[in-house]
C-alpha cells in the first residue's frame, strides 16, 4: 500500500512538473519582440521589413516584407498579442515622407490591413484594451477602431499662454480603466531662437474627448523628453539634470543625474536612461545607466561595450518582471541587444531596431 501511495505521489509530481514545464514553454513560445530592419536593393533603393523574434533570438519570422521606398516605424502589439499595429511612411526623393498611415497585421504575418486614411501624419499607435487604437496626428490625438472604422480626431490641445508653436504630441499609455490615454502637448514661444519651452500633460477620455490637465511646466532651459510612470501620477524629464515631475503638486524636482531617454521599469521602481561621461560631448558615447525612481542609487547598467565606435541611440523597453532591458545599438550594424540584470550579462537578440512597445509578454 505504501508503495502504491509513493508511486501515486511521484506520478502526481511528474504531472505537475510537466504542466509547469509545458506552460512555461508555451509562454516562451508566445513571448515576442518586434524588430524592423532596413533592406537595400542593388540600385540603392531601400525600405523596412517587420519581423517578430523570440527574446532568445530564435524563430525570426517575417510579418511584413519590404516595400522599397516605404519605412515601417513604431510597431506595437495588441493587448492579447494576436496582432501588430504599425505606421508606414512613403519616402520621397528629398527624403521627406508622405502617405503616413497605420496598418494592422496578424502575428503570423500575411497581408497588412490599412486602418487610417486621409492627410496628416498618423503615427505612434497605441492599442487599448477596448479595441480602440489611439494615435498621434500632428498636434492632435486621434483614434480608430481596430477594424478601421470610426477614425476621428479626439482632442487638439490649446496653446498655453505665451506658447506660439506646437510639436507633435507624445502619447504615453492607456489609463487603468481603459477609457483614457495620457499625452503630452509641447511647443515653444516661436521666433528664430525661442527660449521658453512648454510641456502640458493631459488625461483624455477617448470616447468623449474630455481632457483633464494634470501638469503644466514652462522651461527656460532643460525639460527634455518626458516619460510617465506606470502609476500615471509621476514623470521624469530628460535633461541635465533630469527633473522629476509630480502631478499632484504640478512641480519638478532636480535629480542627481543628467541623461536622456528615461524609461520606467514596469513596476515603476527603476528608471533606465542614457548618459555620457564626456561633458564636452554630452550627446556622444552614450551608455545606459539605471537609478531608483527617486533618483538614488545611480549606476551604469552591467555588461556594456566600451568601444567608442559603438553607439546606443535608444532604450526600447523592460521585460515584464523588470529583470532585463532591451536597447538598440549601432556599430558595424544595427543590433537589438538585451541586458540581464540578474546575471549581469548582455547579448545580441537580432539585427535591427526595437521600438518602445516591441516586447509582448504573455
Amino acid at each position: 500500500m505504501k508503495n502504491h501511495k509513493l508511486a501515486g505521489s511521484i506520478c502526481a509530481l511528474l504531472l505537475t512538473a510537466l504542466g509547469v514545464s509545458t506552460a512555461a514553454a508555451a509562454q516562451t513560445a508566445t513571448a515576442s519582440i518586434l524588430v524592423t530592419r532596413p533592406i537595400y536593393r542593388f540600385d540603392g533603393a531601400h525600405g523596412s521589413q517587420l519581423y517578430r523574434v523570440q527574446p532568445s533570438g530564435q524563430n525570426l519570422t517575417t510579418l511584413v516584407p519590404v516595400t522599397y521606398g516605404v519605412d515601417i516605424q513604431n510597431p506595437g502589439w495588441s493587448p492579447g498579442g494576436s496582432s501588430v499595429v504599425f505606421e508606414a511612411l512613403a519616402r520621397e526623393a528629398n527624403d521627406s515622407y508622405s502617405g503616413w498611415q497605420l496598418y494592422v497585421v496578424n502575428r503570423q504575418g500575411g497581408s497588412p490591413r490599412q486602418l487610417t486614411t486621409g492627410n496628416g501624419e498618423h503615427s505612434h499607435p497605441l492599442w487599448g484594451p477596448n479595441g480602440i487604437i489611439a494615435f498621434v496626428n500632428g498636434g492632435c490625438l486621434g483614434a480608430v477602431r481596430a477594424d478601421g472604422t470610426q477614425q476621428h480626431i479626439v482632442f487638439c490641445p490649446p496653446h498655453e499662454s505665451g506658447q506660439r508653436t506646437s510639436y507633435p504630441l507624445h502619447l504615453f499609455q492607456w489609463t487603468a480603466s481603459g477609457n483614457g490615454v495620457l499625452i503630452e502637448a509641447s511647443g515653444d514661444e516661436g521666433g528664430l531662437e525661442p527660449e521658453l519651452l512648454f510641456s502640458t500633460v493631459y488625461r483624455v477620455n477617448v470616447s468623449t474627448g474630455f481632457a483633464t490637465k494634470l501638469a503644466a511646466q514652462v522651461f527656460e532651459s532643460g525639460g527634455g523628453d518626458l516619460t510617465i510612470a506606470p502609476d500615471g501620477q509621476h514623470g521624469v524629464y530628460g535633461g541635465s539634470p533630469m527633473l522629476a515631475l509630480d502631478f499632484a503638486s504640478n512641480s519638478v524636482t532636480p535629480l542627481p543625474a543628467g541623461g536622456a531617454n528615461p524609461t520606467y521599469s514596469p513596476d515603476g521602481s527603476k528608471i533606465a536612461f542614457l548618459h555620457s561621461n564626456d561633458p564636452s560631448n554630452p550627446d556622444e558615447n552614450l551608455r545606459i545607466y539605471i537609478m531608483r525612481a527617486d533618483g538614488s542609487n545611480v549606476h551604469p547598467a552591467p555588461a556594456q561595450t566600451t568601444n567608442p565606435d559603438v553607439y546606443i541611440p535608444s532604450i526600447s523597453t523592460w521585460s515584464a518582471d523588470g529583470t532585463r532591458l532591451l536597447f538598440n545599438q549601432v556599430g558595424n550594424n544595427q543590433w537589438v541587444r538585451m541586458i540581464d540584470l540578474r546575471t549581469k550579462t548582455s547579448r545580441n537578440v537580432t539585427n535591427g531596431v526595437a521600438a518602445k512597445r516591441a516586447w509582448f509578454h504573455p
